[in-house]
């Protein structure tokens, strides 16, 4: 599921998928290397301009597991992205993106 923001000050909507977490193995592929956190984020504006971007960061498996490295990825690095955005609904995503696309 999907979650959605808004910017009023900046006129832009943000989709953000699901956060996706993966294990990084070195190449023997015995040992994991790190653990890869990242998600999609679709920003439209209002010059309705489309941005897509992939967001990630690699954490080091010796200090954070799954759920850890996902939560510090939300707190840090995705709160940054959308700073100053309030969370939306899904249909006040569409009625914003409607009006942006007209």
């Amino acid at each position: 599921m999907c979650d959605y923001y808004f910017d009023e000050d900046r006129g832009v909507a943000y989709k953000i998928d699901p956060v996706m977490t993966s294990v990084v193995r070195d190449e023997s592929k015995s040992n994991p290397k790190g653990i890869l956190v990242h998600t999609d984020v679709k920003v439209t504006n209002l010059k309705k301009e489309k941005v897509r971007r992939t967001i990630s960061e690699f954490f080091p498996s010796e200090k954070y597991d799954l759920d850890e490295a996902k939560k510090v990825f939300c707190d840090t690095l995705l709160t940054k992205y959308i700073k100053g955005a309030k969370k939306i609904s899904e249909e006040e995503y569409q009625t914003i993106k409607a009006k942006f696309e007209m």
